[in-house]
């Protein structure tokens, strides 16, 4: 049976179709050496490939995001998540295993398109910089899952460079005579991500739809890692990069994407809402697959059941109702639904943001925009504040940010905030985090690492002084691979 579920990740037997308008010509690729990318629109549609393996799994979209909101502790929805019991061969969570393969099936995909457009000749591309353009969209979809691997899997908040707990990296597709691969070090992994940003940053056209990646997104998610292995380790050099990086998108008026005034239409309007930079949607028509999680499984397993009072509805929150609950966006981003069973008439309390009205007996009349906020524009003030805090700003000019993003706000009404000290600055930007991007792209799990109370991560004062485990904060390699890959090393504790 191991056979069976690992193997199909390396037959490379994916199909490639794409979630734009490459799709209208629909082209099927059996990766192998005698169907490959032999024009421009085969390229075109091998990138779009990319984006479908984000689609079709939910280790790409509500499972994801429920797990790292449970490892930080505000849920306690996902048992294993939250007290981080993983163990290469105790499993704890189908996670461990279902997500390295599904993310590897994005990376060949991937590879499949970086090679296909790196091998057509001059004739056979419009231009080299449609060329450039295209290829710089593919490594940047290819840096964003090398990034999720990192995260998932490797020692991401070291700053040694030579740590050996780096990625499985592999920029080829896979075929039985290379399978067998020895990771590389943490920082020869973050070289590798970089080298496909920076390429994505110098080649990439601009942001046009929240569809696709973008030179935009590429720098934002730069942005990000740095933030993250930064603000891990007080790292000056790499925060204050970060902060270049979200300046420049800050600074740069690019149609389409904006901060919106109305928060209550940003979820209804869903992926077509302006503040998203980069999501994962549903293809016209339904075809592709949503995300259980946010369709059904957090209205049916994890809401408030009603009617109850007031005082006890809390959406599920093991940590940080009464933060939520004070805040005006709690009415917007909360609500009751439908049950999704279309046996149980009950309604539930829960997060709207996400679950919209919870399927019902089928696809509800608009209500099939499940999206997966991979990038929002608010965040890029909530971050700038954190980067002015870590490199030296006053008081004033850090929390600034945040005011600013809490003004455009005119549904809900957000007061400006005044805080006193470094702690209460720290503080307010971190409950930020929560409060505005709470169950949409793990945002709230890495900052509960990084920002501290009581000269401890919050992480830790969420779990009511649970001792954290560093080594914990990634999964083990899971069984398979350690099997099928003879050059594979766990990961070990430093």
């Amino acid at each position: 049976m191991k056979k069976y579920i690992y193997i199909p990740l390396f037959i490379l037997l994916v199909a490639l179709s794409s979630c734009s308008d490459y799709l209208e010509r629909e082209p099927s690729f059996s990766l192998n050496e005698e169907n490959g990318v032999t024009n421009f629109s085969k390229a075109e549609a091998a990138v779009g490939g990319v984006y479908e393996t984000f689609i079709d799994s939910d280790q790409w979209s509500g499972q994801y995001y429920t797990d790292l909101a449970s490892r930080s502790g505000f849920i306690k929805w996902r048992s294993a998540e939250y007290n981080m019991e993983y163990a290469e061969g105790n499993e704890t969570t189908t996670s461990i295993r279902y997500r390295w393969s599904y993310f590897y099936k994005s990376l060949n995909s991937a590879n499949f398109a970086i090679e296909g457009i790196s091998n057509l000749s001059d004739a056979q591309v419009p231009s080299e910089e449609e060329r450039n353009s295209l290829l710089g969209q593919a490594r940047c979809l290819r840096a964003w899952i090398n990034i999720n691997l990192l995260w998932n899997y490797g020692h991401w908040w070291s700053d040694d460079y030579d740590n050996p707990n780096g990625l499985l990296y592999r920029d080829e597709v896979v075929n039985l005579g290379n399978i067998e691969k020895a990771r590389i070090s943490v920082g020869e992994s973050y070289d590798k991500i970089f080298e496909d940003l920076d390429y994505a940053i110098a080649n990439l056209g601009s942001f046009k739809s929240s569809r696709y990646v973008s030179k935009e997104f590429s720098k934002v998610l730069k942005a990000k890692i740095l933030l993250y292995r930064g603000g891990m380790n007080d790292n000056v050099s790499d925060l204050q990069e970060s902060l270049g990086l979200v300046n420049e998108v800050l600074n740069t008026s690019v149609s389409g994407f904006s901060m919106q005034d109305d928060l209550a239409k940003v979820y209804k309007d869903s992926w077509d809402s302006e503040e998203n930079l980069f999501s994962r949607y549903l293809e016209e028509g339904n075809r592709t697959y949503k995300s259980y999680y946010y369709s059904a499984n957090i209205a049916q397993r994890y809401a408030d059941k009603l009617p109850r009072d007031e005082d006890q509805i809390t959406a599920k929150l093991n940590f940080g109702s009464d933060w939520f609950k004070a805040d005006p966006r709690w009415d917007i981003v909360t609500g009751d639904v439908h049950s999704p069973a279309s046996w149980d008439t009950n309604r539930y309390y829960t997060w709207t943001k996400v679950v919209r009205l919870a399927q019902y007996d089928g696809v509800l009349e608009g209500d099939e925009k499940y999206n997966t906020y991979y990038f929002r524009y608010p965040e890029l003030y909530i971050m700038k504040s954190e980067l002015l805090a870590r490199t030296g700003a006053s008081i004033a000019e850090a929390i600034a940010p945040i005011n600013l993003m809490r003004s455009k706000r005119t549904n809900p009404v957000l007061p400006s905030l005044t805080v006193n000290s470094q702690q209460e600055l720290m503080d307010t930007i971190f409950k930020e985090y929560f409060l505005e991007t709470f169950l949409e792209n793990g945002s709230e799990y890495y900052a509960s690492l990084r920002f501290k109370t009581a000269g401890e991560p919050w992480i830790v004062a969420i779990k009511n002084g649970k001792i954290l485990d560093k080594n914990k904060l990634c999964y083990p390699i899971p069984e398979e691979e350690m099997e099928f890959n003879k050059l594979m090393t766990q990961n070990i504790d430093l």
